[in-house]
């Protein structure tokens, strides 16, 4: 039981039968702990050095125990001062091994941009795109005031530009005639109502990562990311987010439509119509299951439960256009019922 404050099982069991006696002969207590002499004389010499016993001129030596709970807390804080100084050991430990072990690996993975130097980095790796510039635009905009010719530049030179902005970037009357000024030019844009992070990602080989902040506060350490599985993974991020988010103009979004073979949209145009499966098997000259296969596609596709939510994410990412909910047609003669 006293094991916990650094006493060996001899020890303890010598105090603990010397508190419930008192004052004892050594001889006695050999006769009560059952220990041999050489043990017992081991333990009452350790216990005699922490100062849990006082050992007598007597003859026979008579053993003292002192009182536990002064003995026994001066054990506790030393046990626990201990204990401390092996924690600041472990974490100086720890501090050299990543220190040793880690920097370099990290440095393949990432590497954190100092704030005075955000704004030019940003520039240069937009400028050193040749194929995309994949985007998430959100708060805090504290860091890059200027407008953005460097995007100008190379949508002018061919670069594909998509970006997905936070709701609360498009809320300014400024901040919307810039954004048009880049429709304009090429971007495709969309909007989120939120973003989780603020992201830029340059021919899917460099990218720069930033935690979005509401509060006006700078968004602390941003990091560049370099090729590797995290990068993937913010790529694979973008285009889950890109899929999910709204065009802020459907008609110069080039890829609301290509997103769907023209097989899909006639499906989606007779679903929204009313027909049943069976009536638009028959139509389409596929059978019923195929009909309920591809439904389920397009319902994982767009993240929806249930066929209403299936319409309404048709509409709202531009598959169907309000024209072609005009040119539906109530259910004719041979649909089903």
């Amino acid at each position: 039981m006293l094991e916990a404050l650094g006493l060996s099982t001899a020890e303890s069991q010598v105090y603990q039968r010397l508190v419930g006696s008192g004052r004892c002969p050594v001889d006695r207590l050999e006769q009560r702990t059952g220990l041999t002499g050489t043990q017992l004389e081991q333990a009452v010499a350790a216990l005699a050095v922490k100062g849990l016993v006082t050992l007598t001129d007597d003859l026979p030596a008579q053993m003292i125990p002192a009182p536990p709970d002064i003995a026994g807390e001066t054990l506790l804080l030393a046990r626990m001062n201990e204990l401390q100084s092996a924690k600041g050991a472990l974490q100086r430990l720890t501090k050299e091994y990543r220190e040793a072990l880690r920097p370099a690996a990290l440095e393949e993975i990432a590497e954190i941009v100092p704030a005075e130097a955000l704004a030019q980095r940003c520039e240069q790796l937009q400028l050193r795109a040749r194929r995309e510039v994949l985007r998430f635009d959100a708060p805090p905009y504290l860091l890059i005031e200027e407008f953005n010719v460097a995007e100008l530049e190379q949508l002018a030179a061919g670069v594909r530009f998509r970006t997905v902005y936070d709701r609360a970037a498009i809320e300014g009357y400024a901040v919307q005639l810039e954004i048009r000024r880049f429709m304009d030019a090429g971007e495709q844009a969309r909007v989120l109502a939120r973003l989780p992070v603020k992201l830029i990602i340059v021919d899917r080989s460099t990218a720069m990562l930033a935690v979005r902040t509401d509060d006006g506060r700078p968004p602390g350490a941003v990091v560049q990311i370099h090729q590797g599985p995290l990068l993937d993974a913010l790529v694979a991020l973008f285009e889950l987010v890109w899929v999910t988010a709204l065009p802020l103009d459907p008609s110069a979004d080039e890829t609301h439509r290509s997103e769907l073979s023209g097989s899909d949209t006639h499906l989606l145009l007779l679903l929204l119509s009313g027909l049943t499966d069976d009536a638009i098997a028959r139509l389409m000259g596929i059978g019923k299951r195929t009909v309920n296969r591809r439904v389920r596609g397009l319902m994982d596709l767009t993240g929806a439960s249930s066929r209403m939510q299936l319409g309404w994410q048709a509409c709202e990412r531009g598959w169907i256009t309000a024209g072609d909910l005009d040119g539906l047609q109530p259910p004719g003669i041979g649909q089903d019922t």
